[in-house]
């Protein structure tokens, strides 16, 4: 149940004129679709006023995902097509986004919450046949659905900008802290705006709920929870394109056990992602929206996890002997006088030291086949070490090596630029035994953490793939006939909903045809009810 804001209160908001709100022409459409009198030339006269929203639903008429062969050209009919009330919910979307695209709030990162909001919108786009919902009237609630935080940030720049940082560095929960200070939070809100703005009841309580869908209460296999979840998923994946590298390989994990619970398999999965990510920076092109290039989906998946840098205070360890198996360590620009100490010292280590040349070709193959341990010398001639890690770090062997320079000690400046550029650690010379064993030992750790965060990542992958073929056979399974296999009662009430409130939102007339078999009694009681159930599965 949806607790929206008390009437009073909510009136003196609005009067301090500070709550987002629609203008111009989505305000007076809103006006206009509130008349039942009102007719389609009238919203077609308004949206032609403004040709900006004017362009964009024309765009989003003409929309791959809407499957249709030829292009729309004519106002009219990408209002027709799209339908009036889906037009009114898309204008108020485009307006609001418009016209607070910035503000007072200082930690409220107004582009980031656009970018976020119009990738989720995008997502949801693309899980409008899991929903049952129309992608118009999914895609607006997925761009709105936040919007409650967008106008805690307007009404309250300061005291919230105090919310968002103490919900950062105290990692404590948004919503919660809002009641404490506001006596309200931004679900409430948000839900009585869209309230206000006139948006379908379903799609509110979807939003409502969508933080938290497992406690919202819905009957399973409704299409509410099923939308619900679609809206948690969007979000979820909105998160994961707005994430830099490192934060998106620790979000996979949540996606993947959400993609599960919607049935999406792990192709599907690939497929929609990237789909929604070229939409996305079309989109935010158009809009002027933040956005940033994603590697393809099956690529995230397959990438290693962040390199962690170890920091050069390591304990020692007390043992002489490495805490792993042999390794390969390649040794590259190493200086000769240098050379039979180290290799005598990784040999006496345990593992096993590859020399490669100092020179362009031993370069590529380091770059090209590179071992679990490099060893590099700062002083490596041709190619400058941050600029050596920097490619390393580009290729997908490159990524899993762990990458050790060694410096002299007048090469601090240096040594921070490398760092910076994906070395793991840095060893000031001269060397000593123990200093090496240390090292060694971290990157041994380290390496054995990454396999068994890849092995656990596999395990993971592999249990959300098989829970959601389960759980798609399950649906199907809930809604077909067991007998006849044919989409049984449940099915037929759920779509019957849908073309309903398809009919009602376009003013078109819906019509219901009723199938009975006449005298099949019959057959039963003549030859008995298995004959009678191979009739009807025939």
């Amino acid at each position: 149940m949806i607790s929206f804001v008390d009437p009073d209160r909510y009136r003196s908001m609005k009067a301090t004129g500070k709550l987002p709100s629609p203008k111009g022409v989505a305000f007076a459409i809103i006006k206009l679709l509130q008349r039942d009198d009102f007719r389609v030339p009238e919203l077609v006269r308004l949206v032609q006023s403004d040709p900006a929203i004017a362009g964009r639903l024309l765009k989003f008429a003409n929309a791959a995902a809407f499957g249709r062969t030829r292009p729309i050209v004519s106002l009219q009919r990408a209002i027709v097509a799209l339908g009036s009330f889906k037009v009114r919910d898309l204008v108020i979307g485009l307006s609001v986004m418009h016209s607070h695209k910035s503000g007072q709030c200082t930690e409220f990162d107004y582009a980031a919450f656009w970018g976020h909001s119009l990738a989720t919108g995008i997502a949801c786009q693309e899980l409008a046949r899991f929903a049952q919902i129309s992608s118009e009237d999914i895609f607006t609630i997925g761009l709105l659905t936040r919007v409650g935080e967008l106008a805690m940030a307007s009404l309250y720049p300061d005291e919230y900008s105090d919310v968002l940082i103490a919900v950062r560095e105290k990692q404590q929960d948004l919503a919660a802290l809002e009641q404490q200070r506001f006596a309200m939070d931004h679900r409430q809100l948000g839900a009585t705006m869209l309230a206000e703005w006139g948006l379908p009841d379903m799609l509110i309580q979807a939003a409502y709920h969508h933080e938290q869908p497992d406690v919202a209460g819905f009957p399973d296999g409704s299409r509410l929870q099923t939308l619900t979840h679609s809206l948690n998923f969007a979000r979820s994946l909105a998160e994961i394109c707005m994430a830099d590298e490192e934060a998106r390989w620790s979000l996979l994990p949540g996606l993947l056990t959400r993609a599960a619970r919607l049935g999406i398999s792990g192709d599907a999965l690939n497929d929609m992602v990237d789909r929604m990510s070229r939409r996305w920076r079309d989109w935010g092109a158009t809009l002027q929206v933040r956005t940033q290039e994603l590697p393809p989906f099956a690529e995230i998946l397959a990438a290693s996890p962040p390199s962690r840098r170890v920091s050069g205070a390591s304990t020692p360890e007390q043992s002489g002997k490495p805490v792993a198996p042999r390794l390969q360590v390649q040794l590259l620009g190493i200086p000769a006088a240098e050379l039979p100490v180290l290799i005598e010292q990784i040999e006496n280590l345990g593992h096993l030291p590859v020399l490669l040349e100092s020179s362009p070709e031993g370069l590529k193959q380091a770059l090209r086949q590179p071992a679990q341990i490099v060893i590099a010398d700062m002083a490596m001639p041709g190619l400058k070490p941050a600029v050596f890690c920097r490619i390393l770090r580009q290729t997908a062997a490159g990524k899993e090596t762990y990458a050790l320079l060694l410096a002299s000690p007048d090469n601090e400046k240096h040594i921070i630029e490398a760092v910076e550029a994906g070395a793991d650690d840095v060893l000031v010379k001269p060397l000593t035994v123990q200093t090496l064993r240390v090292r060694l030992n971290t990157a041994t750790r380290m390496l054995l953490l990454r396999e068994e965060i890849q092995r656990e990542r596999r395990g993971i992958m592999r249990s959300t793939g098989e829970f959601a073929v389960a759980h798609k056979r399950l649906l199907q399974e809930a809604l077909t006939d067991t007998l006849t296999q044919l989409p049984n009662r449940r099915h037929g009430l759920d779509f019957l909903a849908s073309e309903w409130a398809f009919s009602q939102s376009n003013a078109l007339p819906l019509s219901c045809l009723l199938l009975d078999i006449d005298h099949f009694k019959r057959i039963n009681d003549t030859y008995g009810h298995p004959a009678g159930d191979a009739v009807l599965r025939q």
